[in-house]
């Protein structure tokens, strides 16, 4: 039940898969999963939550976009404030995918497509659950090049 929540809630990072980066991507894939696992703790998802979100789509839900507010806080893409971190993101690529200019163009556009969301109105404010699934949405949306891990 997780796996698919894995796949989809990393959707942003695996912008910038690549076979080179095996090693790194095992490691970050790791890493999420383990995020993952201790946020659906306190927020979890149903078989058709994880069905909409094969289909890249968030589920209105406020368990699943605090899911993916808890893991992106977890991940360090999202700040204490509830915002799209985009300093975070950047590290992050860096660190995993710096040998690797396409993906990290793909980076790139993500955060200059998507780093409008910390201007959108949310109800939630620092919880960050509305805003997850706006960087949810934005990157779906705006970034078709991604590859998804299966």
């Amino acid at each position: 039940m997780f796996r698919p929540v894995f796949i989809y809630f990393t959707f942003i990072y695996f912008l910038f898969c690549d076979v080179q980066a095996q090693m790194n991507l095992d490691e970050l894939q790791k890493a999420y999963l383990n995020y993952v696992l201790e946020c659906a703790v306190e927020n979890s998802v149903t078989p058709d939550d994880l069905e909409e979100l094969k289909n890249l789509k968030m589920p209105d839900k406020e368990n699943v976009r605090c899911l993916f507010a808890c893991a992106y806080k977890k991940a360090g893409m999202m700040n204490d404030k509830g915002e799209l971190f985009i300093e975070g993101v950047q590290e992050i690529t860096k660190k995993y995918f710096s040998d690797n200019p396409e993906k990290m163009k793909y980076s790139e556009q993500f955060i200059q497509a998507c780093e409008s969301v910390n201007d959108a109105p949310v109800s939630d404010s620092k919880k960050g659950c509305d805003r997850a699934a706006l960087i949810f949405k934005c990157g779906v949306e705006n970034v078709p090049d991604f590859e998804f891990i299966v």
